[in-house]
């Protein structure tokens, strides 16, 4: 910067301050009092910032820090059990704010980084998303007794497709519930057929399936496509 644009810069400055931050004297400058004073300001900032920068990276380098993972109880009692307790029982300094929705609210909240990761169903495709998929499911039909039934159908509402898989069933009766597991338990005493999941229903042993699957479903890990690569969130994307 020449002389001449130091002065004009200088002068801004002093104008926005409403001090004078120099006095000149012969062919140099000395700072007043105030110029002292803020000087010490400045240099404290500097240290300040310089340490808070070394404890930040210092936070990046180690596995630790608070991550909010949402996904549907019924995709989370799969997977959560197999990734979670090690993490944080290996690792002291990490912590999990765990959020239950169903796959399209995850899938919102991600993308809006409300959620730093998802595991949910059928994810929406978005430029703004990262999307790895983890296993393939199946929806069936399952019941106590393949041989002898009742013309009565338990699903859930917010089934992805439920409404085309409803129409091969028009003669039967629809009894929806908005929970997987609460459809599985009902299966122990009900005589009627069961929409669920494989990966539901076969943690009931005394369900049965039915027939051919009936349609599938996609279980994917998401996270937004600028979210920062920590330490800490690439091994909890490679845990999955």
């Amino acid at each position: 910067m020449g002389q001449g644009s130091l002065s004009k810069a200088l002068k801004k400055l002093e104008d926005r301050l409403k001090n004078k931050l120099f006095v000149r004297e012969g062919r140099g400058l000395r700072l007043t009092e105030f110029g002292i004073l803020i000087q010490k300001q400045i240099i404290e900032l500097k240290e300040n910032w310089e340490s808070g920068i070394e404890e930040t990276q210092a936070t990046l380098d180690n596995i630790s820090g608070l991550f909010r993972v949402g996904a549907h109880q019924s995709i989370a009692i799969d997977w959560y059990p197999e990734v979670i307790p090690e993490l944080i029982e290996r690792h002291r300094t990490l912590e999990f704010d765990l959020v239950f929705k169903n796959s399209s609210l995850v899938t919102r909240e991600v993308i809006d980084h409300t959620l730093d990761i998802g595991v949910v169903a059928n994810p929406l495709r978005h430029p703004n998303l990262v999307i790895k998929k983890l296993k393939r499911e199946y929806v069936s039909l399952w019941t106590k007794n393949t041989k002898d039934h009742e013309k009565v159908i338990y699903y859930n509402p917010e089934m992805i497709q439920i409404a085309k898989v409803l129409k091969e069933f028009k003669d039967y009766k629809h009894v929806p519930i908005t929970s997987y597991e609460l459809l599985a338990v009902f299966g122990l005493k009900s005589k009627g057929i069961f929409l669920l999941p494989n990966s539901v229903a076969e943690r009931f042993k005394y369900l049965n399936k039915m027939g051919k699957n009936l349609s599938h479903v996609d279980i994917c890990l998401i996270y937004h496509v600028d979210r920062p690569r920590t330490r800490a969130f690439k091994k909890i994307l490679s845990s999955f």
